[in-house]
């Protein structure tokens, strides 16, 4: 014997361990990659193997032979429909921040009531198996140390349990996330009840047969107890019933579902897990028949709940019998932990808050916060009095039989939530009524006999067989599960399918259904009413959660969508109302979040609530491509779902990268969709504008866009052209309009599109052809009028010659040589006017593209290109200051030279005021020819330094720039393997700086 004294020191001790752990992780001192690895969800839902399967197990195989292989059979094909069950329940509840199995029906049925029911069910079903907890605490007590002390032991046991509880699973409401300590703490056990149960089993084989062959000896000589086992399975006598109890109790017990699926899980952990956590089960139960077999050779009148314990102990292993006590101790508090926090949870968000609405106005987190400890005690107390109250006699395992088929009762409203549209609130509620019903009559009460008042001669006619086999063969083959199973779970779904039928179900179910059946992106809005303003929607969420809560829910949930405090766009404030419920349901509840989140909205003009039916479908599209472009859903698409996203992101591909900016605007006159190229014309980003109306637009687009809208919507399609001021710039728009046909019955229209197209860069296009060709009507002119003026200029040249020749007076003389000289320049400026004229024709039949290509002297050129602007009387004179060597040759094109130096010194000259010296100085640099033209005139903004290098950019106010001499100088100077840059200074002028490779010697 143990003395109880150690006993009560190892269970203290090892929950003290546990909160340790849980303390460190939930601290972070145990790193967060460990705490939330997909090992530790895979032995966190080891929670499922509780007293049941540490002690219990092995009395179940001794009644029901290998029946005892279906509980964790029915898990493991659990596990193996998780793509089909597990990952939509997941989906759902992660989406819509979904805690608790009431949660999922009150959403899916939009029922306060199914919520409230199923609450109250599970925790009238968990008590029994809480108790079941208790008592098998006190029995390994009485079987270690003798009776008397056991209910001592269990009450310090009950108390601890509450206090660790309370203290770990009940967190503060504002800070809701994963379960890190917890979860922890439960892996842990789970790990260790493993362990211990794995070496009792070697134990048991290695010391009672003295190793595997004995084992096999003593088998062979009790044959008939071997093909007892199997007799069971054989003759299906609660084998199928134990599966489909088994496999609902997998994910449908609050223990289970609150560690799959309100921790926080992700898909990657939760795949890893199914498959993690049949082994774990596989692993836990391959000592239940070695230690069977051990306990009944050692001691075969002792109940077989005890072997675990026993087996150890006449074994004179007293470290392992105490190892063994503090696994099955853990597997117990590790199962009521869960349990009662997930009772807690689900209690208080359904049972007691919709009651009790008032008190959360003042320190909602706090009473939030205590009333789920609160209740955490409570159903730990319902628990250990019904253990006390409950005659302990039969198998271990009944108790958690019975809490097994009362769970199974949700699976038939389960499989409808998310495969059957058309079930209803009512089918469910009616089908969960008359399945709870059958289970009490048929499950309950004979388990409480002296409750129900039926025979006990009856009841143990029902529960031990109608007769046992040969003595000697220690299985019965009758169960007590197998009809109340089959009988309520008939009942059940065939009441839900029948009355859904006969009554059809409500809006806000359809849509609800459309989320939880299929892969949706988002609840349909169409139904859905929103505040005017985030500041009514924080006044409508203070009802309920007082100023202070309210004001830092919807800061919290702004922060998170990155929405403005003065937001009124329908859309966003959809989205922040949904944040919203997603943020409140873990702390009261989807139901009454989306109550409080909707009720009493005021829907503003173009809103959800208050907008026509033919704004309906506008809205929703716009909803429907927020949801998608920000990425919130999480789904996956796969079929015909997944190719026609494909092809919308095609398509959206399509329109972002189109030159022309592209409005389409709803048939309530807010903007539904645009693209880059409008974005950049408007100033503004996609995220300001979706939702926005067009009067929120800058101008002149608001009264433009409005104008055109007006027009198309009348049935007045064409194009409005505009000149306007963008970003300071002057630009020439066309704007397309066009009304869109509605899409479907829901719309009296679809609203408009509108095309913007900027034409400034083709107006200003348009005007330089114009301009060369009045430059070249000017060549043409030139040319004709240097003809007709060089043959008198010709005469009198030669008048002049001979006048010269003739003359004896050394004035008259003179007077020639000067007419000379003035024909020499006349001659020489119509020599560089007819060569400028020519300049870019195209070359003659035989002359190569590169003919005019030569030696090139910078001097020259720039001389050249001095006559040639002093030729411009309208424009300033200014002084040029030409220091540019003979030795600067470069081989090039010298008409293209030419056309740079005209541009560059024309635009010195118009920077700069009449009179201003403009200097042009060129050196050899590194093998280079450097040029600079200086002036110091009114400079070029920074911000413009580099934009006017591209066409169509301009500094000049007059009509006469047409913002292509500076790009197309440059082109030129680049064509001959050199560089052009600007310095510039408001105020101070500019600086042009050439470089060109410097010919070498010929």
């Amino acid at each position: 014997m143990i003395d109880v004294g150690v006993l009560l020191f190892a269970t203290v001790a090892w929950l003290a361990v546990l909160a340790a752990i849980a303390l460190a992780a939930q601290r972070e001192r145990i790193p967060r990659a460990l705490a939330r690895h997909p090992l530790v969800l895979a032995l966190s839902l080891g929670v499922y193997a509780s007293s049941w399967t540490y002690y219990g197990g092995v009395g179940f195989a001794q009644r029901h032979g290998l029946v005892f292989l279906a509980v964790y059979l029915g898990p493991t094909l659990a596990c193996i429909a998780t793509p089909l069950l597990w990952s939509r329940v997941l989906r759902i509840t992660r989406e819509q921040r979904l805690s608790s199995l009431a949660d999922l029906f009150a959403f899916r049925f939009q029922s306060p009531a199914a919520g409230a029911v199923v609450a109250a069910f599970s925790v009238v079903a968990s008590v029994p198996y809480v108790a079941q907890q208790f008592r098998a605490t006190e029995q390994s007590v009485r079987v270690l140390s003798g009776p008397g002390h056991e209910e001592a032991v269990g009450a310090v046991f009950w108390a601890l349990l509450t206090l660790f509880t309370a203290f770990f699973g009940a967190r503060p409401a504002a800070e809701q996330g994963r379960e890190d300590g917890l979860a922890a703490a439960v892996a842990f056990e789970s790990a260790a009840k493993l362990a211990v149960l794995a070496i009792v089993g070697l134990v048991a084989v290695l010391g009672v047969f003295g190793g595997a062959g004995g084992l096999a000896d003593w088998l062979g000589d009790h044959a008939a107890e071997v093909e007892a086992l199997g007799r069971p399975v054989r003759e299906d006598s609660g084998w199928t019933s134990m599966l489909v109890i088994s496999f609902a109790a997998a994910f449908l017990l609050p223990r289970q579902w609150h560690m799959a699926f309100a921790g926080g899980a992700g898909d990657r952990a939760l795949a890893k897990a199914a498959w993690a956590f049949p082994l774990f089960l596989l692993a836990l139960n391959l000592p239940v028949l070695p230690v069977l077999w051990a306990g009944t050779r050692l001691a075969p009148a002792e109940p077989a709940d005890s072997y675990v314990l026993l087996v150890p102990q006449l074994l004179g292993q007293g470290w392992l019998a105490l190892a063994a006590f503090i696994g099955g101790i853990s597997a117990a508090s590790a199962m009521v932990m869960v349990t009662a926090v997930a009772l807690a949870s689900a209690s208080a968000t359904h049972l007691l808050l919709p009651l009790a609405r008032r008190t959360l106005r003042r320190n909602v987190y706090a009473r939030v916060l205590w009333l789920r400890r609160g209740l955490l005690v409570v159903i730990l107390a319902g628990g250990w009095l019904f253990h006390r109250a409950q005659p302990h006699r039969g198998l271990l395992v009944e108790s958690g039989i019975v809490s097994f088929v009362a769970f199974a009762q949700f699976l038939p409203g389960l499989l409808a939530a998310l495969f059957w549209e058309r079930a209803t609130r009512a089918g469910f509620l009616a089908g969960l009524l008359a399945g709870i019903g059958m289970w009490t009559a048929t499950c309950l009460a004979p388990f409480l006999p002296e409750l129900s008042g039926l025979d006990p001669g009856w009841l143990d006619l029902l529960r031990e067989g109608a007769g046992r086999a040969d003595p000697a063969v220690y299985v019965t083959v009758t169960d007590t599960w197998s009809l109340p199973t089959f009988v309520s779970l008939a009942v059940n779904g065939a009441t839900l399918g029948l009355v859904s039928l006969l009554r059809p179900p409500a809006e806000e179910e359809r849509e609800a259904a459309r989320l939880c059946t299929r892969r949706e992106i988002g609840p349909s809005v169409e139904r859905a009413t929103v505040a005017s303003s985030v500041g009514a929607l924080e006044e409508r969420l203070a009802r309920l959660l007082g100023r202070e809560a309210a004001a830092l829910e919807v800061t919290r949930a702004r922060i998170e969508l990155d929405i403005p405090r003065d937001e009124t766009r329908p859309t966003e404030l959809h989205a922040l109302q949904e944040r919203l419920h997603r943020n409140l349901s873990p702390l009261v509840g989807p139901v009454l979040a989306r109550t409080v989140a909707e009720a009493d909205a005021q829907a503003a003009p173009g809103a959800f609530g208050g907008r026509a039916a033919s704004g309906a479908l506008t809205e929703e599209l716009r909803w429907l491509e927020r949801r998608l472009a920000r990425g919130e859903a999480t789904t996956t698409f796969v079929g015909a779902a997944k190719e026609l996203d494909l092809l919308r992101r095609w398509l959206r591909s399509v329109l972002a990268q189109l030159p022309l900016g592209v409005c389409a605007v709803g048939s309530d006159g807010a903007i539904s969709l645009v693209n880059r190229r409008l974005e950049a014309l408007v100033g503004a980003e996609e995220r300001d504008l979706v939702g926005a109306p067009l009067d929120r637009l800058p101008a002149p687009f608001a009264e433009l866009f409005a104008r055109a809208a007006r027009a198309a919507s009348a049935g007045e399609p064409g194009a409005d052209e505009i000149e306007a001021h963008v970003a300071g710039r002057a630009r020439s728009l066309r704007v397309h309009r066009a009304a869109l046909d509605p899409l479907d019955a829901r719309a009296a229209s679809g609203g408009v599109v509108l095309l913007v197209e900027d034409r400034t860069e083709q107006r200003a296009l348009e005007a330089q052809l114009a301009h060369r060709d009045r430059l070249a009507q000017l060549g043409r002119l030139a040319a004709g009028v240097a003809h007709e003026v060089g043959n008198p200029l010709t005469g009198i040249a030669c008048l002049a010659q001979n006048l010269r020749a003739e003359s004896d007076s050394d004035e008259i003389r003179a007077r020639a040589g000067l007419i000379l000289g003035e024909a020499a320049r006349i001659e020489a400026i119509l020599r560089s006017l007819l060569d400028h004229s020519r300049t870019g024709a195209v070359p003659k039949p035989g002359e190569g593209a590169r003919a005019r290509v030569g030696r090139v002297a910078l001097a020259e050129v720039v001389a050249e290109a001095v006559r040639l602007i002093r030729l411009d009387r309208a424009a300033p004179h200014v002084r040029v200051d030409q220091a540019c060597p003979d030795s600067l040759v470069v081989i090039g094109d010298r008409r293209e030279l030419v056309q740079v130096f005209v541009n560059l010194l024309a635009n010195a000259r118009d920077a700069s005021e009449a009179g201003a010296l403009i200097a042009v100085r060129g050196w050899i640099e590194a093998g280079q020819i450097v040029v600079e033209v200086e002036d110091h005139g009114c400079g070029i903004p920074e911000e413009l330094l580099a934009a006017v290098l591209e066409p169509f950019v301009t500094t000049k106010r007059d009509p006469s720039g047409t913002g292509l001499g500076l790009p197309l100088s440059r082109s030129i100077v680049e064509d001959h393997g050199g560089t052009l840059t600007l310095r510039s200074a408001v105020g101070r002028g500019t600086t042009v700086v050439v470089r060109l490779p410097l010919a070498g010697a010929g």
